[in-house]
Parts: C-alpha cells; sequence; structure tokens
C-alpha cells in the first residue's frame, strides 16, 4: 500500500459548545479531534485496535471562528514492526477556499485484546514525489526515540498539582484504556489553568510538543496532573506537565509534555509583562517551533489530496 492510498477525510462543523470566550475553537477540541482521525487512519491500516504513543509539533496556524468547517485529512506515513506514524492536517473551508488551520504529527501502537503491542504485519511505500516527506518522517521518528527513552520534564520544586480525576468508561474506546484524544483534551484545560494562574490574561493554544504516553491509563485509575512554568517569553508562555495515575497497579508517570500559548488580550499577540523565564533547551524548542509555523503560514493549498507539508521539502 502507498502513503497516499492510506487517506483519511473527516469534516467538523465549529457550534457554540466548542469555542472560547474569544468565539474562536477551542484548542482541546482541535488536539481531541486531530487524534480521532489520526487514530482512524492507523486503525484502518493496522486493521487493528491502536493506542496513541506520541504527538509532536503540533501547531495552530489559523483561527478557526464559530460556524466554520474544518476539513481532516490523515495519512500513514511510517511503519515500524509495531507503532507506526501518522500525519494529520486540518483546513478551515470557506467556500472553495481552504487554509492550514493545524499540522500534528503522531506515533501510535498497535496492541492486541491484552493491550500489548503486536506487530503491524504490513509494509508502507512511498508515493513517486512524495520521497523527501517520507524521509522528512523517518528522520522525525529516529529524533522522536529519542524523546521516548528520555525521562521526560523534571517536576521542580514550583510544580504543583491542578488536578485530580477518575478515569470513567466514557472516556475510553474500549471501556478499558483511557482514550488519548480525551487526555488531550484534558491537558489543554489544565495547562491554560498553570498559564493563568501565573498570569491572568486571555490565552489561546499555539502549539503542542513532544507529548509522550508512556503507559496506559486504566479505567478506574485515578489521574493526577502536575504543572509547571517552563518558559516565558514576550507574547507567549510554555507550561510543562506530567501525568500520573495510581490505583491497583500502584503509581506511575503515564504522560509528559508542553503546551504553548500566547497572549491575546489584545485581539493579537500581546507582551507578556512578566520576567523572562526557560533555560537554553526550552529557548530552542521555541525558535524551532516559531520558525516551523512561520513556515506552514506560507502554504498554498493542494491541487490535488496530497499533504500540504510536501510543500516544505
Amino acid at each position: 500500500m502507498y502513503v497516499s492510498e492510506t487517506l483519511v477525510e473527516a469534516v467538523r462543523l465549529v457550534s457554540n459548545r466548542h469555542v472560547n470566550p474569544l468565539g474562536t475553537l477551542y484548542g482541546g477540541y482541535m488536539l481531541q479531534w486531530l487524534a480521532d482521525v489520526g487514530t482512524v487512519a492507523a486503525m484502518n491500516f493496522a486493521e487493528g485496535d491502536v493506542v496513541l504513543g506520541f504527538l509532536d509539533k503540533t501547531h495552530f496556524i489559523s483561527p478557526v471562528r464559530l460556524g466554520y468547517l474544518l476539513m481532516f485529512r490523515g495519512w500513514v506515513v511510517g511503519v515500524r514492526r509495531s507503532s507506526l506514524s501518522v500525519l494529520v492536517e486540518s483546513y478551515v473551508k470557506r467556500g472553495d477556499e481552504l487554509n492550514l488551520a493545524t499540522a500534528g504529527r503522531m506515533i501510535f501502537v498497535k496492541i492486541n485484546q491484552e493491550g500489548r503491542p503486536t506487530p503491524v504485519g504490513k509494509s508502507l511505500n512511498c508515493d513517486s514525489g512524495w520521497e523527501e516527506l517520507c524521509r522528512y518522517f523517518d528522520e522525525w521518528r529516529a529524533k522522536a526515540d529519542a524523546v521516548l527513552k528520555a525521562e521526560g520534564p523534571a517536576v521542580n520544586a514550583d510544580w504543583h498539582s491542578v488536578s485530580r480525576f477518575l478515569a470513567m468508561p466514557e472516556d475510553s474506546l474500549d471501556g478499558v484504556l483511557l482514550y488519548g484524544g480525551k487526555l488531550l483534551f484534558k491537558l489543554d484545560e489544565l495547562t491554560f489553568v498553570e498559564a493563568f494562574s501565573y498570569y491572568p490574561t486571555v490565552y489561546v493554544t499555539a502549539s503542542v510538543n513532544s507529548i509522550v504516553f508512556r503507559r496506559p491509563i486504566y479505567v478506574g485509575d485515578i489521574v493526577e496532573v502536575k504543572t509547571g512554568v517552563t518558559h516565558v517569553g514576550s507574547t507567549s508562555i510554555e507550561i510543562g506537565f506530567v501525568v500520573e495515575a495510581f490505583g491497583s497497579r500502584g503509581r506511575r508517570r503515564v504522560a509528559d509534555g508542553f503546551f504553548t500559548f500566547v497572549n491575546m488580550a489584545g485581539g493579537k499577540p500581546s507582551e507578556i509583562k512578566a520576567p523572562p523565564r526557560g533555560d537554553e533547551i526550552s529557548q530552542r524548542r521555541k525558535e524551532e517551533s516559531v520558525k516551523e509555523a512561520r513556515m506552514l503560514k506560507m502554504l498554498k493549498p493542494q491541487r490535488d489530496k496530497a499533504p500540504w507539508l510536501l510543500q516544505l521539502f
């Protein structure tokens, strides 16, 4: 099967229950919908159950307003023994016009009935003209492996628990494991709370980076989310988080990563009047994210159903 043949499409209508006080799409819904499309693409290719293992370099490019139609396209762009790399792009559809709204990169793991990794059992070929895109995702996956092996953000003294909640059957797809899309929705909300607590203003989600789902969360687990400020720039603030679950299986770290929010109090990126904060690693993470977001904003609509990211190569 070729990458182009793995295409999955979906359309969402942005209604009142999906928007924030600014009248634009709440970031948690966008993340959940991206995960939905990515999950379907991975399940369709793998012909079995999958779980989200990694989410990286997810940029919010164009504002999505009340009443807009969002079109999603997802492709499987890489396969290993038991995992699949997936690209999902979303576009604002206004008549015949399309504008890139979001681009996200994910890794899914195929699992058996016991919830353990199992071989995908299929190979994937790259389309003619898509070779650079496939090569990019091979390199991206190698970098992701290093993140997956690392311990993730350290919980510093000024980090604190912002929420505990019970994983319920309604939060799962199978009644056993918490669905990754549901957790992403919750994390967007809780990291926003941390940002607002540090410097109260009107924030929108700008990007998501290096979210690792390290271990499964089971229905019936108590889930605890700890957050802290990892970087403060002129108009943006980055929040790190760590998720722990505990119950009959003991306490364990299950997820960690970073959200970046932009101050939109003036209807445009506005100054955060707080002391700059962050180390060299967080500064580099921000610079790479801003550079790529600017490149994505320059992409033009494709005439066919190829990924817009093809234009970057």
